[in-house]
């Protein structure tokens, strides 16, 4: 035990070095080649919508070559042909931890990606970064560290309320005008699954279901990121009251299925409940957001996917009994993000019927809630997302050939 800490300061500080090199070597690289017409793409984990909403709207519009960089190019090309995002031709799939990748990273005229690239190296003259982001909920210092200082630098940043977008804009330092109001792409992949598919998942086509979609408190790690804690001990105590939450849902004839974080270190098992990670739904060929517009109510925490959920005005209830302490582990960001929840807080018995309750009602126990959160927190829901990234982009002229016209305005 003694060892333990030393030993884990000593990971950070060298995963910390070495992020800092790799952000200065491709920022020289940046600033010393020259700018190509092709674009290139990436989101994690390779299953995130973001991305693959972005490269579906960019295939028929961009007029150059597109590079998607991955971490798996199995799972990258399974992704894709689950999403049938279209005529693959013009695109080219590389692993991210590559030279063939990192020289088409700094060359490219444009780069959009969720969660930065190759250390977050700072902006350059020119070349464009877009920040696709994959959420930005409420949680405090998404993109700025304990300092105060920039972690993530882009030319734009894609947000799906105003009120957050600002403040993820000041943290990131976004130059003026950068900030794009349109929503998260992967909204688009919102629609119906065929009854099979549901039914291979375990999932009762016929009957309601709600899923659980929890965020990380114990973060395993991936690449140059070493894995931490946000909320101390909260694990056990959260799983607890999930159990009650699953146990009444159950007895009220609602079906649980369970998502995890793909970066939680925990798995999150209830008895009662379906669990389905990324890969499951990947084999079922489902995407994630394609079971989320499925759904008939979410039940989350401190994630994101909530703000995304309001754009459906289903139900949604929130099970936060760690709240004080990861609001003294990672906070939040505004302090008063849980005064704004557009669901009940689910802390009692009670709690849980009348979440079951709304649920098949269909959300109307709770609507004017949902209205009165969307407003104040400046929710974009104008669809589709993708090519209203893309036509503000345009409009700023970050193109050097232009796109062409997307297939709804030409009349296809």
């Amino acid at each position: 035990m003694t060892t333990a800490l030393p030993a884990a300061q000593l990971l950070r500080s060298l995963a910390g070095t070495l992020r800092q090199l790799e952000r200065v070597v491709v920022w020289a690289l940046l600033l010393v080649t020259p700018r190509r017409r092709h674009l290139v793409i990436s989101g994690f984990p390779d299953t995130e919508g973001n991305a693959i909403e972005m490269l579906r709207a960019c295939i028929p519009r961009y007029r150059g070559p597109i590079y998607l960089l991955v971490v798996d190019i199995e799972v990258a090309r399974r992704v894709l042909s689950v999403a049938q995002v279209g005529d693959l031709s013009k695109v080219v799939i590389l692993p991210r931890r590559s030279l063939r990748a990192i020289g088409r990273f700094a060359t490219a005229e444009v780069v959009m990606f969720t969660h930065g690239l190759y250390g977050n190296p700072p902006r350059t003259a020119r070349k464009t970064l877009v920040n696709l982001w994959h959420g930005g909920g409420i949680k405090g210092n998404l993109m700025e560290d304990v300092r105060g200082r920039p972690t993530i630098h882009s030319d734009y940043l894609v947000a799906a309320t105003s009120r957050q977008g600002e403040i993820l804009a000041r943290e990131c330092r976004l130059p003026a005008g950068g900030l794009l109001l349109t929503g998260n792409p992967r909204v688009d992949q919102f629609g119906t699954i065929e009854k099979t598919g549901l039914e291979d998942l375990g999932i009762d086509a016929g009957r309601p279901f709600v899923l659980w979609m929890p965020t990380f408190r114990k973060n395993a790690g991936h690449g140059l990121t070493v894995g931490w804690t946000e909320s101390q001990g909260a694990t056990a105590e959260v799983d607890a009251m999930a159990a009650t939450v699953v146990e009444g849902l159950v007895h009220a004839g609602i079906q649980v299925i369970v998502k995890p974080h793909p970066s939680d270190a925990e798995h999150h098992a209830v008895n009662g409940a379906i669990i389905v990670t990324d890969r499951v739904l990947l084999s079922g060929g489902i995407l994630l957001y394609q079971l989320i517009g499925a759904s008939s109510g979410l039940l989350t925490d401190y994630s994101s996917v909530w703000i995304d959920y309001l754009t459906l005005d289903r139900p949604i209830a929130f099970l936060v009994p760690d709240a004080d302490s990861y609001a003294d582990g990672r906070g939040f960001n505004p302090p008063d993000a849980l005064e704004w929840l557009p669901g009940p807080r689910i802390e009692t018995t009670q709690d849980v019927a009348n979440f079951a309750e709304d649920v098949k009602a269909g959300g109307s126990l709770t609507a004017a809630r949902r209205g009165e959160v969307a407003a104040h927190i400046g929710l974009a829901t104008a669809r589709p997302v993708a090519e209203g990234i893309l036509d503000e982009l345009e409009s700023r002229r970050v193109f050097s050939g232009g796109l062409l016209p997307s297939e709804a305005k030409a009349g296809v």
